[in-house]
């Protein structure tokens, strides 16, 4: 991949690179949905991702070219005046504009910048994220801006909400920009507390299903279901005064079910038993209880199909034909939904045996869907940096 990136940013300028970068996406176990709503979550850095090779040049000039986003286009701005943009520059603006708003960064130098992926976009493994946190290191780097990983995972999300206006929370960010090789994080997005536990599957395998169906999470339901949960945390707080929805016990939840319209109180549902399900998947992963770790996932994409409503027809179909396999532990949805991949862990570490069952459940998907998906073995990952 190295030579890979050296020789598209050499085809698209002319020179070598100064420097290589390397961003993964993030999957997440366990745990959705409910990092806006305060809950913990169990991500993951993962060895798909974003490459970057950049060279800072003189004057204000910025000029990039994605292979993932928009191939071999060459989009430009102006460090000086530079607009809002419908593509994956506002990613890049975004980062420089809250970099220059809340760390007063003297961002002065334009650069040309290269990026090639393994990572599919718009899939729900936070392509988007990736390239945030890309950029925030790139910057920190070059300027000498003094950031911490968190500092530049904040700065990130901040990118995110305020300029690319996708109400987010902290776990897709905190996920790449603080990723371990061969560790899954539980985060507690309320406190930001977090801690490492080992990734072992001991004989399992764990598979990331594409639906190839993209969709964009700023025109999704993404923050219409945020602002439901929002709405009902109002309710909630009024009676109970506990600051997040995943705070709530389904007691309490229920005492005011009778106050509130049905499908706000199954969003407050999923939210309050996902956390739940995330400490039950934790002590399962610590004890290497790897059947109830399955059952888990499958409950998960349940509650997300039935009560928080964001799997739809392609994610559906996965999950339940995969869970049909006697040698699948559990599937489901994960990201924000409404496309975008799934997970799988299989019960065998025998890849003729899981290319068999993904071809079997990819012509069904065919069937019932009019496209195939794709599949990647998901291996874990360091967080964004300097390429090795």
């Amino acid at each position: 991949m190295k030579e890979k990136l050296i020789r598209g940013y050499k085809k698209s300028f002319n020179e070598q690179p100064q420097l290589l970068y390397f961003s993964p996406g993030r999957v997440n176990i366990i745990g959705e949905h409910i990092d806006y709503n305060g809950g913990k979550v169990l991500p993951m850095g993962i060895s798909l991702g974003i490459y970057g090779a950049v060279t800072f040049k003189k004057g204000t000039k910025c000029r990039l070219v994605s292979e993932g986003f928009a191939h071999e286009k060459i989009f430009e701005f102006d460090l000086n005046e530079f607009s809002e943009s419908n593509d994956f520059t506002k990613y890049v603006k975004g980062v420089i504009y809250v970099l220059r708003k809340y760390k007063n960064a003297k961002i002065d130098c334009g650069f040309d910048l290269y990026m090639t992926t393994t990572l599919p976009p718009a899939s729900g493994l936070s392509s988007s994220a990736a390239l945030e946190l890309l950029i925030s290191h790139i910057l920190n780097d070059k300027f000498n801006l003094g950031l911490s990983n968190l500092d530049c995972v904040l700065m990130s999300q901040a990118a995110e909400r305020e300029y690319a206006h996708v109400n987010c929370g902290i776990m897709d960010q905190f996920a790449i920009g603080m990723s371990e090789e061969n560790k899954v994080i539980l985060l507690d997005c309320a406190t930001i507390n977090y801690e490492y536990f080992d990734f072992k599957l001991d004989g399992a395998t764990l598979v990331i299903i594409n639906t190839c169906k993209p969709r964009a999470l700023a025109d999704s339901k993404y923050n219409e279901r945020r602002a439901e949960c929002e709405s009902v945390l109002e309710v909630l707080k009024a009676k109970y005064g506990k600051e997040t929805l995943c705070e709530y016990t389904m007691d309490e939840l229920n005492s005011i079910k009778d106050s509130i319209a049905d499908n706000l109180y199954r969003r407050a549902k999923h939210a309050i038993t996902e956390e739940l399900r995330v400490e039950a998947a934790t002590k399962a992963m610590a004890s290497g209880n790897l059947k109830e770790l399955g059952l888990l996932l499958n409950a998960s994409h349940k509650s997300l199909k039935e009560d928080y409503e964001v799997t739809g027809l392609h994610l559906d179909v996965i999950a339940s034909e995969l869970q049909k396999s006697n040698i699948v532990l559990g599937a489901r949805m994960t990201g924000a939904g409404f496309g975008g991949c799934a997970i799988c862990l299989v019960n065998s570490t025998n890849k003729d045996e899981i290319d068999k069952l993904m071809n079997s459940v990819n012509d069904i998907y065919y069937t019932k869907t009019g496209i195939h998906f794709k599949y990647y073995y998901c291996e874990s990952s360091d967080k964004t940096g300097i390429l090795k």
